[in-house]
């Protein structure tokens, strides 16, 4: 874990931007507390800083690193894994210089970076291909400043504090503000996989350098092909993620984590820690752990495991201290466990912690995706089938007849997606019921829908959009309104506020394609979803952990809104942030509150949404300077 930010143009030639840029700096300290380099362009061009956290006793900070011609100059937070050991960010600079971003396709490596080149005049942003490290920008006719956290640009007195309306929007609908715009008016975030070239008078170019639908790989009838493949891919992205000394990995008890865990313990990882953390309120809920398989695992594996249970009033502490560290802004409860979980590591001394993101997402992992694509199938091509009348008559009745079903008939009468994101708070026909009409007619030029169109037109222009449903539902999963910002971000962020650094194999580049392209009749096989994926770990784990039926951990936020969250989140939800200044219904939060103490309907996804948005608008608009 690094930390990186500068600025070019007028920005870096004020008198007051060396001071400027170690305040930035200086910001960052926890994320990267081991060391700090600046780097100013002979022509005052350009500043550039970095800040290091040591992972390894033998590591040694690369600083900032300039080509063989002394053109360019790069700060990288990130890393270049290689059969040996990270290799540092290195090979980054040198197969840019050689072939520009081409050059990164074959690395293994997880990064955020900035280049800046005296010779064409030009700042380079890029992220690594599924965005495990974030990078932020605010581009101006006075040049460009970026950081690895937002909170750093905050620092700089040219960013101001305000809020993006069609970013509000667009999180109350994804639970995540689809890049590239943020929650804050005028901040924009580099892409998974993206890159973008900017002028020091503030010109933006932004595209993609990688992305899961490039090379599609022809599609064969033999599960055990791609079992083989699997295994070897995933076998040696956890093998170049180790470190000496120390480490950590999450074991929730599922396959993904587990076999991570069991990997490394035999590739040598010594010490090996592990962490599991639940809500002691309800411990021995299958529902909600898996804290008895975590336990066998551990054992399995012979880690040193960290178990701890928050009490209720744990967990309610907690929330605040996850929206300090999330600048960027997301609505996920799990979120309080994860930096729980954190916390546990921090204590043992690790600094590096393996998780198990992504495969649930690519194998076809969480729960409900083979319904809904069956669902599609089966139903909703069927219904499409049906003049558009017909549908909106459908769609008007609904509320009445069948109003769990208003937001999908509603989508049918629209022409628009069946399928948006696996987590969606409010469907975008229910806004209308909680923001002003006039803050909604002024997003009218970038609605929710139109990322759900982009994500679909995008699979529809590959070889995948001839392919199963299935391939798009995984790719819209995979971008930044899900995987690429929901998941991620806290990641970063929370791992980032104690001093940590996040590792995920299964965000290898050449693992996720090549997972991605697996047939989907092999993703769901025999009754078993990720069902490739358990053949490529039998051997690693014992078999009845992997053949048993997936439980994975929730949240159990649905009854904390029924009791202490709800009472605690009131004021909350009622009184400050969006719905102080209007843009919130008051009406409309108080009538969810009410009807989830009653259990008419479960609307926890909804109240967190908005009650952590609250917190964030208090915490990073109200406190200006802080």
């Amino acid at each position: 874990m690094s930390a990186i930010c500068g600025m070019i143009g007028n920005y870096a030639r004020r008198p007051g931007a060396e001071a400027e840029l170690a305040a930035m700096l200086d910001a960052m300290a926890v994320r990267a507390p081991d060391g700090a380099a600046t780097w100013a362009a002979p022509d005052g061009a350009a500043r550039l800083g970095y800040r290091w956290l040591r992972t390894g006793p033998s590591e040694q900070s690369p600083g900032v690193a300039r080509s063989a011609d002394g053109k360019l100059a790069m700060v990288c937070d990130g890393h270049v894994f290689t059969d040996t050991g990270s290799a540092g960010p290195g090979p980054l600079l040198e197969r840019f210089a050689a072939r520009g971003a081409e050059g990164w396709r074959d690395l293994d490596a997880q990064f955020a970076l900035a280049i800046w080149d005296s010779g064409r005049g030009r700042l380079t942003l890029a992220r690594d291909p599924l965005g495990v490290r974030f990078l932020y920008y605010v581009a101006t006719s006075d040049g460009v400043i970026f950081a690895s956290e937002i909170k750093a640009l905050l620092r700089h007195p040219a960013v101001p504090r305000g809020h993006d309306e069609i970013a509000v929007v667009q999180y109350l609908v994804f639970l995540t503000a689809p890049g590239p715009r943020t929650l804050f008016a005028g901040v924009r975030r580099v892409s998974a996989g993206g890159i973008v070239e900017l002028s020091a008078g503030g010109d933006v170019s932004e595209r993609p350098w990688w992305d899961l639908l490039d090379a599609p790989v022809d599609e064969r009838d033999d599960e055990a092909y791609y079992v083989a493949k699997t295994r070897e891919l995933h076998h040696a992205a956890v093998r170049r993620r180790s470190v000496d000394g120390p480490i950590g990995a999450f074991c929730s008890g599922g396959n993904d984590s587990s076999s991570n865990v069991v990997l490394l313990s035999r590739q040598g990882a010594n010490p090996l820690h592990t962490f599991t953390v639940g809500l002691a309120e309800f411990e021995g809920d299958q529902k909600y752990n898996d804290l008895h398989y975590a336990r066998q695992v551990a054992e399995y594996a012979k880690s040193q495991h960290h178990e701890s249970l928050l009490s209720t009033d744990e967990f309610l502490a907690l929330i605040p201290q996850t929206i300090e560290a999330q600048d960027d802004l997301v609505s996920e409860p799990s979120s309080v466990f994860l930096f729980h979980a954190l916390r546990l590591a921090k204590d043992s001394g690790v600094r590096v912690v393996i998780t198990g993101e992504a495969n649930d997402e690519l194998c076809c992992g969480h729960g409900g995706m083979v319904e809904i694509r069956d669902g599609y199938n089966k139903r909703w091509k069927q219904f499409m089938k049906l003049p558009r009348a017909v549908r909106g008559i459908a769609a008007k009745l609904a509320p009445m007849v069948a109003p769990g079903r208003s937001d999908i008939l509603q989508r049918a009468a629209d022409d628009a997606e069946y399928f948006w994101s696996y987590e969606i708070a409010w469907p975008q026909s229910e806004l209308g019921g909680l923001i002003p009409p006039a803050v909604w007619a002024r997003c009218q030029g970038e609605p929710p829908r139109a990322i759900v169109d982009r994500n679909r037109r995008r699979v529809d222009a590959s070889a995948h959009g001839r392919r199963d449903y299935m391939n798009y539902m995984i790719y819209a999963m995979m971008q930044d309104n899900y995987f690429g910002n929901l998941m991620l971000s806290k990641l970063d962020l929370l791992s980032a506020r104690l001093g940590l650094e996040a590792r995920c194999p299964f965000t290898e580049p050449a693992y996720a394609h090549w997972v991605y392209n697996v047939p989907s009749q092999f993703k769901s096989k025999d009754g078993w979803v990720k069902h490739f994926f358990k053949q490529s770990i039998e051997g690693v784990l014992p078999h009845d952990i992997i053949y048993r039926p997936k439980q994975g951990f929730r949240t159990p936020v649905q009854e904390l809104f029924a009791g202490r969250l709800g009472a605690w989140a009131r004021p909350i939800l009622l009184e400050t942030g969006f719905t102080k200044l209007g843009l919130l219904s008051q009406s409309a939060l108080a009538g969810l509150l009410d009807a989830h103490a009653r259990r008419e309907r479960d609307y926890s996804n909804k109240l967190w949404t908005a009650m952590v948005l609250n917190l964030w608008h208090t915490r990073y608009l109200e406190s200006a300077g802080k």
